[in-house]
């Protein structure tokens, strides 16, 4: 895991390297458009998989764990002063209320990412529940047939 991450952290650099020439040749923020899309893609990449390495693998990385959250938080705070700069040339190309709405806007589709998300857990919670009441009803149907089958040949038995 610590290797994609390395990867994806390079990739990042990459992008944001691409940002800042871009910003260096005083282009325009709409002009940068592929620049600053790479920039998020890889972003959103590297955020998913250390995500994924808190949840998932706790044994991804090695050393303390006082090392590992440095390490966590060096990175979050390289993606937030990344994400400030992207602004500062916002602004400075006096577009910083469209900076202000992509952000808003942001927030809305992460909010209803989540939603989302939120829902197709809740409705795959509710299956799951669904599925184990369906078995426990077969188990409980097959049980009585097996217990009628065993009365009805003892009292078979017993008149014999």
């Amino acid at each position: 895991m610590i290797g994609e991450i390395a990867l994806l952290i390079k990739g990042l650099d990459t992008a944001f390297s691409l940002v800042q020439k871009s910003i260096e040749r005083k282009k325009e923020v709409q002009q940068m458009g592929a620049e600053i899309s790479g920039f998020f893609r890889a972003k959103e990449a590297v955020e998913t998989k250390i995500a994924e390495v808190k949840e998932h693998d706790k044994n991804a990385y090695i050393g303390s764990a006082l090392e590992e959250a440095i390490q966590i938080q060096n990175q979050e705070d390289r993606l937030a002063d990344m994400m400030k700069e992207i602004g500062r040339e916002y602004s400075r190309q006096g577009k910083s209320g469209t900076w202000q709405r992509v952000k808003k806007q942001a927030i809305q589709i992460q909010k209803d990412r989540d939603f989302r998300y939120n829902m197709h857990m809740k409705k795959k919670r509710v299956q799951v529940q669904k599925d184990s009441e369906f078995y426990l009803a077969l188990k409980l149907f097959a049980g009585i047939i097996v217990l009628m089958i065993g009365l009805a040949s003892l009292f078979f038995l017993l008149l014999t």
